[in-house]
Order: structure tokens, then sequence, then C-alpha cells
């Protein structure tokens, strides 16, 4: 099961004008008024005010574990330690750099975790100064699984299985998880929107969500969508990549369609398009074949990123606290470029 939660923060900025080209250079010295604006906006923001109004807002929700902080490509801090309260050492190094970025970036991505109950959240956030008219200055994308779910150092996919199978049929325990996902989703709209109030905050989505693939994808590494406003994106598996998700999926999938009252979740396919909520499959089953056309109407966000030019690319590591390198610091918003 797939925690998703997306909160967009939207600042007045200024559409961009592109360049002239030289024909138009010559029409406008001859009086011709001319339209250079794009689709693309220009805020001003300090990446100090994005980095303290963010963790202002987690603080309050008691996350103190940071992950790692990237501007422009520089690696300004990486938990390599495994620390669980280090976003005071984060404000350090953010400080050590405030001459260099303090006046402003192009991209920046500030990743903490956090666990709260039985939830293991990685909240990250991904700011441009330049991005898409119709898109938001930046994105806070909350993704989370179940702790008892999460695979074991050392254990084997048939040991996996053993271990969660029974874990599968208890369906309230799933949407007692759901619930209690929404709830901390809610609670950081609410905490950005006190914290940055130059800003306007929106929750977007906070969803649960299972990943139909077909048997050949058991045997495949995790592919991981690097574009956060793509609807397949999820946080968790840039820091957390996990060889146990799509077997995971199965076997949830499996359970839930002979359960009398299944969890409140959708079922997509893995480019994020939904198939339709688990009760909507177990009435149809037929939308799991693999030339069903998916339900464009299901989950939140299901039509957001076709036309990104995104990528979706092997993680063949974990950029988690103990200091893995799963975290991509080259490339941007893809939808942007």
């Amino acid at each position: 099961m797939r925690l998703l939660g997306t909160v967009h923060v939207s600042i007045a900025g200024s559409l961009v004008e592109r360049e002239p080209t030289r024909w138009e250079k010559l029409k406008r010295s001859l009086g011709a008024s001319l339209d250079l604006s794009t689709n693309q906006m220009k805020v001003e923001l300090e990446a100090t005010a994005v980095i303290d109004g963010v963790k202002r807002a987690i603080s309050r929700l008691g996350v103190n574990n940071a992950i790692t902080l990237v501007i422009d490509e520089t690696v300004i801090f990486q938990d390599t330690q495994g620390k669980t309260d280090d976003l005071g050492d984060l404000t350090v190094a953010m400080a050590e750099h405030a001459s260099v970025f303090g006046r402003g970036f192009k991209e920046l991505r500030f990743a903490a975790e956090h666990v709260e109950g039985n939830l293991h959240l990685v909240i990250e956030t991904r700011a441009r100064t330049i991005h898409k008219a119709e898109e938001p200055a930046a994105i806070i994308s909350v993704g989370g699984r179940l702790k008892a779910l999460e695979p074991r150092p050392g254990e084997s996919p048939d040991d996996y299985r053993a271990r969660v199978e029974p874990l599968t049929k208890d369906t309230v325990a799933f949407e007692t998880a759901r619930l209690q996902f929404q709830t901390f989703v809610t609670r950081l709209e609410e905490a950005l929107s006190t914290t940055m109030p130059q800003a306007r905050v929106e929750e977007v989505k906070a969803e649960a969500r299972l990943v139909k693939t077909s048997p050949r994808d058991l045997t495949k590494r995790p592919d991981t969508v690097r574009d956060p406003a793509h609807p397949a994106y999820d946080p968790f598996l840039m820091y957390y990549p996990s060889p146990m998700g799509t077997l995971l999926d199965v076997m949830l999938i499996s359970s839930f369609m002979h359960a009398l009252h299944p969890p409140h979740m959708f079922i997509t396919n893995p480019a994020g398009h939904s198939l339709g909520s688990v009760q909507d499959v177990k009435d149809e089953p037929e939308r799991l074949a693999d030339d069903h056309e998916p339900d464009r109407g299901g989950s939140d966000e299901a039509d957001r990123g076709d036309e990104g030019g995104y990528q979706e690319t092997a993680d063949e590591g974990g950029g988690s606290d103990d200091g893995g390198g799963g975290f991509d610091d080259g490339g941007g918003f893809d939808s942007f470029d």
C-alpha cells in the first residue's frame, strides 16, 4: 500500500518574457508592439525563506529528522550518520551557505522523514523560482508506508511473503492507516498556511494506492518517476526504494478482492492512471486486464503529468539516513524543462 499526498504552494510572480528574434527587434524599432510572453512564471524566492517556512511547519507536526537538502545541484546537507533529530544540523549547514544561496536559487529540494504511529513518512519539498504558469512554485510531496509491511534487512521474498500475508487480511488496519495519513496531510497544509502566509497553500490529494503490474514486473527493479508533478510520483521510493513493493501490491490486491468490506483506496497502473477503487475492481475484475482503458476519473491526480517529458528511471540506491545515494540531484522538475 502506497500512501501519497501532495500540497501545492503558489506564490505571486511575474510572467517571463523571451528574448525577441532579430526580425522582431527590427519590427519593434519600426514601432510595432510585440508579445514576448511565455508560459513560465518567475517568483522572488529566497532559499532560506522556503526552508524556514517548511521547517517550522513540519516541526509543528513533530517532524525533526532531516534526510537531505540540495540547492542547485549542490548538496548542502545529507544525513549519513542516521541521526533522528537533526533539523538543527540542517539549519546550521544552510547558514554556512547563506551567502551563496540566500538571495535566490533555481531549484531546491528538501526532504525529511517521520514516524507517526504505524506510519513511516517521507516529506519532500521541491521548489523552483521559474516554473510553468499553471504549476505551483513549490510542491510538497508526502509518501508513506506501514512500518509492519516494510521489508526487513536480509529478508528474502519468500520470508517476506510468509510474514506479511497474514497482515493483508486486516482491512480495518489499512483503512485506519489511510485515515491517519489523510489527517497528517491536512495538518501539514494547515501548518504551511500558518508559516508561509504570503503563499496560497492547497492540499491536492491524500490517498492510498495499489499499483497493478504484470507478473513479469515482479522480477524487475522498481522504477522511480522523478517528476513531482507526475501522477505516479512517490517520494518514498526516492529515498527508500523497495524490491518488495510490487510483490506487496500483488498480495494486497489479491487479498482485497476477497474482502467483504475492502479499504477505500485506488488501484492504478504504473503510470499513475486509475483503474478504479478497490471496490470498483472487485465489482468489475476486468478492470485489471492489461488492455483495460484506465479510469481517468478515479485517483485525484490521475491525469496530471502527461505533457511533462517526465522520466522513469531505475533508482539504484536509497538516499536514506544510512548514507545511501538514491537522491537524484541531477535533474529538475522534469516537466519544467
